[in-house]
């Protein structure tokens, strides 16, 4: 069986190797993207999308060609990349249809026992960050217990967002809980509702109105709470953390690459050594409006970034 565990051993392979042959250590800096496929750069050979910086990166240093996801969702995937194991270890493989952390308030989570690399590198004399999205869990009893969060898994610093970036975070685009409409069995609902019609009229079944009218009122009362949750649900799930203080609930999503590649800016030129993780989420666009998709735009932003700060510090 393979296994994901090459990634700390190359962490502990590569520091002792710089360590050994020139008394320095090397800062580590991760690009983790989102919905990105290998066929999506430049540098892989697409040539309908305009990756640069990216192909710039691929051409002065190296270009993997093999490598395996542990997951092609958000949770169960960062689980295995900063822990090295499939996420069914750690808890983080789910066996539904969703897979991923829907709500903030959910209790589940990165359990705290897991080594991730941050904390592998901690004692290397490291000071680490995570920029973007997290996706692996917040809290356990009570919400400010922050068992789950980044800085519970050896990362010093942290900015971003706790969940996925979705489409309710944006004005316009609608809801992810609409999807439960997808759930719904309307076909066999009206045929129940129509036969219950018919068999009225025709003196087969009475039913009163009392229990007509508790009907609609059940289903008046249900429509509400929905739309109660639509309505509340970006203020309690679309929130931007510094550390563990919420900065901005809910966040704007516009330039929100920009702003957390600016972030990670600042923590790269501190003096001392890093190994930093920034973690982009994708947005959608029309072809029409760019001819970058949203991951590979929103990779372009940091990777035009890291070379900006790269030119300041060399």
């Amino acid at each position: 069986m393979k296994s994901f565990q090459w990634i700390p051993c190359t962490f502990c392979l590569l520091l002792y190797t710089a360590d050994a042959g020139s008394g320095t250590k090397p800062n580590f800096v991760f690009m983790m993207v989102d919905d990105l496929g290998i066929g999506d750069l430049g540098c892989y050979g697409n040539t309908t999308l305009r990756t640069p910086n990216i192909d710039r990166l691929a051409l002065e240093g190296v270009k993997l060609t093999q490598h395996i996801a542990a997951a092609p969702l958000c949770t169960p995937s960062r689980a295995a990349f900063l822990t090295g194991r499939y996420p069914v270890r750690s808890g983080m493989a789910a066996h539904g249809h969703m897979g991923v952390f829907l709500f903030s308030a959910s209790s589940g989570g990165l359990p705290q026992e897991e080594i991730t690399f941050a904390k592998a590198v901690k004692v290397q004399g490291y000071s680490t960050a995570v920029i973007g999205k997290w996706h692996l869990g917040l809290n356990c009893e009570d919400s400010s217990d922050h068992c789950h969060h980044p800085n519970s898994h050896g990362f010093d610093y942290f900015y971003g967002t706790i969940m996925t970036h979705l489409r309710d975070c944006q004005p316009g685009h609608g809801s992810v809980l609409y999807n439960v409409y997808s759930h719904i069995p309307f076909k066999p609902l009206s045929i129940g509702l129509v036969s219950l019609v018919v068999l009225h009229i025709r003196g087969m079944l009475t039913v009163s109105r009392r229990v007509f009218f508790s009907f609609l009122i059940l289903v008046g009362l249900v429509l509400s709470l929905f739309r109660l949750l639509v309505y509340t649900f970006p203020n309690l799930n679309c929130f931007v953390m510094r550390g563990t203080e919420i900065v901005e609930q809910p966040y704007i999503s516009e330039n929100l690459t920009q702003r957390m590649t600016s972030e990670a800016i600042e923590f790269l030129e501190r003096p001392n050594l890093y190994c930093s993780l920034f973690s982009v989420v994708s947005t959608r666009r029309r072809y029409e409006e760019s001819k970058e998709s949203g991951c590979s735009m929103n990779l372009a932003w940091k990777t035009i970034f890291f070379f900006k700060w790269q030119k300041i510090t060399i």
